[in-house]
């Protein structure tokens, strides 16, 4: 993938979005945009793209790995029951694609077994069960965005490729792309931050 001009992205960012530039928010995307421009496997800037879109979505607009909200049990019990079927059990939603079940835990440690990496500045190599023993390294942002790039890349989620849903010379499904992730739960406004996220990238690439 190309480099990102930093300071064009940052300038665009709040016209283009509508979203304070807090500091925070900041350094979540200038670790973004540099994983995305060191990341050899993404080779359409419109894949890039929708992986941006789909983490401001799942993280609840912060750019940063987060934890899954726990839904109230009075405002919307359905939720809440559904959350309860794992909550409990510490494998809850985590990082910028919200990773829940501790199968998902289980399987996401042996795809990336053999990963070297680091958590909190501590040199780790990731084993096959590292994410069962360690739920929270799924929040260290290096972490999370090998699981959300390879596994919007190869389908670990639903089965579902960005390949089926960005192709070179045609037009991005973005809206059908939610089915990456999460059938086509909010596709439609996951589809216009892609839009976003497209411009803001394609005015900064260099």
């Amino acid at each position: 993938m190309p480099s990102f001009n930093h300071q064009r992205f940052f300038a665009d960012f709040a016209a283009r979005t509508g979203l304070q530039l807090t500091e925070p928010r900041k350094q979540g995307l200038e670790f973004l945009l540099n994983a995305f421009a060191a990341d050899a496997e993404f080779t359409m800037l419109r894949e890039c793209a929708y992986v941006l879109a789909t983490i401001q979505w799942e993280t609840a607009q912060t750019f940063q790995p987060i934890p899954e909200r726990r839904f109230s049990k009075e405002r919307n019990p359905r939720a809440w029951a559904n959350q309860t079927r794992y909550w409990r059990t510490g494998f809850y939603g985590r990082g910028y694609v919200q990773l829940t079940w501790g199968e998902n835990y289980r399987n996401t440690s042996t795809k990336l077994s053999g990963l070297q990496t680091s958590v909190n500045g501590n040199p780790v190599s990731i084993t096959a069960t590292t994410f069962t023993e360690h739920p929270d390294y799924v929040l260290e942002p290096s972490i999370a965005y090998v699981i959300a790039a390879r596994g919007m890349r190869e389908g670990w989620f639903t089965g579902k490729k960005l390949s089926a849903f960005i192709r070179e010379d045609e037009a991005p499904d973005y809206v059908n792309a939610r089915r990456i992730i999460n059938g086509t739960d909010k596709a439609e406004e996951i589809a216009l931050l892609a839009v976003q996220c497209e411009l803001l990238l394609r005015a900064a690439a260099v």
